[in-house]
């Protein structure tokens, strides 16, 4: 996420990306996720240029379940099975479209390994703080549990503008 400053427009899209990574790009898979800049802070739009420039798979076309729309999607690579969220728009409660399909996801998965990724950061105290900004704590409260109980292996994500990691967290 937050690959398109500030507004996650198209022109912001070719400039930080396409223009970027030229060489890259040219036979590489993109997997984005996205994040508060690609809607442009909003939590609530439904369309915008992401979902225009991005072909990401809606009917399990990549592996794993259907879930109907590219905000959030599943794809299985070798051994591994990955599952992008949407933790902008979709909601942050356990009772979303998005988390029951998650649950549905993780439970039908036969790959070893289980990645999950998406934008915002559960745990950190970067430039973003996961125990007091209340969308980070709504997601931890609420996603890290499906997450937890379906064996997710790695937890990968973005927001906070710097580097950390953890150790073994369950709970």
């Amino acid at each position: 996420g937050d690959n398109a400053y500030n507004s996650g427009t198209d022109s912001e899209y070719q400039t930080a990306v396409f223009d970027m990574y030229p060489t890259t790009l040219r036979n590489k898979f993109v997997w984005p996720t996205l994040g508060n800049h690609e809607t442009a802070q909003s939590t609530t739009a439904t369309d915008f240029p992401y979902l225009h420039i991005f072909s990401l798979p809606q009917q399990g076309e990549a592996g794993g379940l259907a879930s109907g729309t590219e905000k959030y999607y599943s794809f299985d690579y070798a051994n591994i099975h990955f599952v992008c969220l949407d933790s902008m728009t979709s909601g942050r409660t356990a009772d979303t479209a998005m988390a029951n399909w998650l649950r549905s996801d993780l439970q039908s998965t036969v790959q070893e390994w289980v990645i999950a990724f998406f934008h915002h950061a559960l745990y950190t105290k970067g430039t973003h703080d996961s125990d007091t900004e209340q969308d980070l704590v709504e997601l931890r409260q609420n996603i890290v549990p499906i997450l937890e109980s379906n064996g997710v292996d790695l937890v990968l994500m973005g927001h906070s503008h710097v580097y950390e990691r953890s150790y073994l967290l369950n709970g």
